[in-house]
């Protein structure tokens, strides 16, 4: 080897070297970065800068297994191009004042957080702007009243990126906004139980990609109560709430209950097995899909295996150009009061539909599935609650004999007695589509891509 070569070779590795700190010991150490600015070969600095100290991490450091992070007194951390903090060992970042991490890089290259395999992590008042957080094989993790925006997109596939299969974690009173790709994100193979309450989602997806502002995966409990979720109408490819399962996992309980969901390209999406209860939510506007067959629904049900149950009731459905769709499924309820209240299908129903539809007619319920869907005792957008007129807004047997019934009769406040359904004033029966195209990651796609599609429900490889 020449000493040109060589020295490439050595001034190669001392770059590599310079991007990384160093890791510790393990030894049961505490660790903060004011700690951190006092070693050598952290490559973190700190400064006061009006009262309030900013550290400023030039190289990536690791907190091995063992050790422990505890973020005390607050502050600013600046991250440059391409630097992570990697925590192994436990991580409390909880904290009056609060951090604020920002990426200080040129290039928007700096990375975040990552916690790989920590038993549990505390965050309270922590704010990301450019920078994310990444819980990986974490079994618990609780985020209280933080703030992620603007994220640079270098961590993954959302400011907050989940990918720990049985974790535990609690997103309470966070507020997300402006990030380019989802909000948060979990992995398709990662069934992460996670409760998500009290939030603001708003204006995530700004790259305009093929992803929801929540882009999470079944597990045994997903909660996601009292939150509130805003789209752009210029973002026609973001959906607000996105829920998939790729993998056939069983015993799947998902809850949405309570959030405001508003001016989207769709508001609660599912894809694949699971059980879930869709409870008092307003779903306002989610209609900003150019083309009605590819979405635009309040609420929309995909399950090709046939094993998805639903129970929707209470809920707002305005101005989507889809109100319900269901397409699969095993049983969607959304309303039945034909059996005693002590009955495991009792639901009292008590949905409201308005102005939803598109290409002048209006489909407040699209039973696209061979099943029979039960849905009394909501309120239907027609002029009189009769059988007659609330036949207009739905789709079932009586538009397509191969499409399952919808027994809506009878409906709140509607007329008492049978009547006979003569007439529909719907002129067309739109087949909805069945052949989506998604990768493992749940995105929808327009033709099949490089590597494992799902199309209708199965897999294969594209090239």
């Amino acid at each position: 080897m020449t000493m040109r070569v060589i020295l490439t070779v050595m001034a190669a590795w001392c770059v590599m070297v310079q991007g990384w700190g160093f890791k510790t010991k393990g030894d049961g150490t505490t660790y903060s970065f004011e700690t951190l600015s006092q070693l050598d070969g952290s490559g973190v600095t700190a400064e006061m800068v009006d009262g309030r100290k900013v550290y400023t991490m030039s190289a990536s450091d690791t907190i091995a297994a063992g050790d422990h992070f505890k973020a005390v007194d607050g502050g600013t951390v600046r991250m440059m191009g391409g630097v992570t903090l990697r925590i192994e060992g436990s991580a409390d970042f909880e904290s009056e004042e609060g951090y604020t991490f920002v990426d200080a890089s040129e290039g928007g290259t700096a990375v975040g957080i990552v916690l790989n395999d920590v038993t549990s992590s505390v965050w309270t008042n922590c704010t990301f702007e450019g920078v994310g957080l990444k819980l990986t094989s974490c079994k618990a993790g609780n985020l209280t009243k933080c703030t992620f925006t603007k994220n640079n997109g270098t961590i993954g596939q959302s400011a907050l990126v989940l990918t720990s299969d049985g974790g535990v974690f609690g997103i309470d009173r966070c507020t997300f906004t402006d990030n380019p790709k989802a909000a948060i994100a979990s992995a398709a193979n990662m069934f992460c139980n996670m409760e998500i309450k009290g939030c603001e989602f708003k204006n995530n997806g700004t790259l305009n990609g093929n992803t929801p502002q929540l882009n999470l995966t079944v597990a045994d409990a997903v909660v996601v109560e009292n939150c509130t979720i805003t789209g752009n109408p210029a973002h026609t490819m973001v959906g607000a709430i996105g829920i998939s399962n790729f993998y056939g996992r069983q015993g799947n309980n998902i809850s949405i209950i309570g959030c405001t969901i508003s001016d989207n390209r769709y508001g609660i999406g599912t894809v694949g097995p699971m059980s879930i209860t869709i409870k008092d939510n307003t779903l306002t506007d989610n209609k900003y899909e150019e083309n009605p067959m590819n979405g635009g629904s309040g609420i929309s049900l995909y399950d090709p295996y046939q094993l998805t149950t639903a129970m929707i009731s209470g809920n707002r459905i305005e101005g989507s150009l889809w109100g319900v769709t269901v397409i699969g499924c095993k049983d969607v309820n959304l309303g039945r009061t034909d059996v005693g209240t002590d009955d495991e299908n009792y639901n009292a129903g008590g949905n409201t539909f308005k102005d939803n539809g598109n290409g002048g007619e209006l489909y407040d319920l699209y039973n696209n599935s061979a099943n029979t869907v039960y849905a009394q005792n909501n309120t239907w957008n027609v002029s009189s609650q009769t059988q007659e007129e609330i036949e207009t807004v739905i789709v079932h047997k009586a538009d397509d004999a191969t499409l399952g019934e919808v027994i809506y009769w009878p409906a709140a406040n509607g007329a008492s007695g049978v009547e006979s359904v003569t007439e529909k004033r719907k002129t067309s029966n739109i087949k909805l589509q069945t052949s989506d195209i998604f990768d493992l990651q749940g995105v929808r796609h327009s033709q099949p891509q490089r590597g494992i599609n799902i199309v209708g429900g199965r897999k294969f490889v594209g090239q």
